[in-house]
């Protein structure tokens, strides 16, 4: 919700990410779509047209399901904007909220035309798997977590389509549903679903 909102506001204390991956799922509902679409935003203000150095950061921290700890490292992370108001106090936050949205209302806020963008296609999802091999080899992720990531590569680069190919969101929230259905039936994602509704912890399989 926090990243699909026009503005955000947030206390000092929040604890920002994107988590799915603890119990075997991708997120499914906008949240790679989001990595793929602000990162062909930050390398069309770049002289380097590399999709993929702009997409690492945030592949890296929905495959490790990285959360910001503070506002400030979720702002890092890509999850706040430079835009959006960081409220010290979480007593105040509703109060600044509040007229933060009313200030837009009055200032003629209109939603923004959806825009196709750029995505890594192919290319960026091979070279992102090269990385994951290595990692599963070396023993630091497990196979479900190479298949979990790989679907997340897919996702943020766009599928099966050429480096550069032009998409909407829609498209991409498309591959992360199927992604997210491929996935909910699988039987180790449901193994670390019932572990972390028996336990509270993640299951690593």
């Amino acid at each position: 919700m926090a990243i699909y909102s026009a503005k955000r506001v947030a206390a000092m204390e929040s604890y920002i990410g994107l988590v799915e991956v603890g119990v075997g799922l991708v997120p499914g509902a906008g949240g790679l779509t989001y990595i793929a679409r602000r990162a062909a935003e930050n390398a069309a203000l770049s002289t380097h047209k590399d999709l993929l150095p702009f997409l690492t950061e945030g592949f890296t921290a929905a495959a490790m399901a990285k959360v910001g700890t503070s506002a400030l490292e979720s702002k890092k992370l890509g999850y706040l904007l430079e835009s959006d108001v960081i409220v010290p106090n979480k007593d105040e936050l509703l109060y600044v909220a509040i007229n933060q949205a009313k200030a837009m209302a009055q200032a003629g806020y209109r939603p923004p035309h959806q825009r196709l963008f750029a995505v890594a296609g192919r290319n960026g999802t091979a070279t992102i798997k090269g990385q994951l091999v290595n990692m599963r080899d070396g023993g630091f992720i497990s196979q479900h977590d190479f298949h979990i990531a790989s679907l997340i590569a897919n996702v943020v680069c766009g599928g099966d389509v050429d480096a550069g190919t032009l998409v909407s969101e829609s498209y991409l929230m498309t591959l992360e549903r199927e992604a997210f259905c491929s996935l909910i039936t699988h039987p180790k994602t449901q193994e670390r679903i019932m572990g972390m509704l028996a336990t509270g912890k993640p299951v690593r399989n």
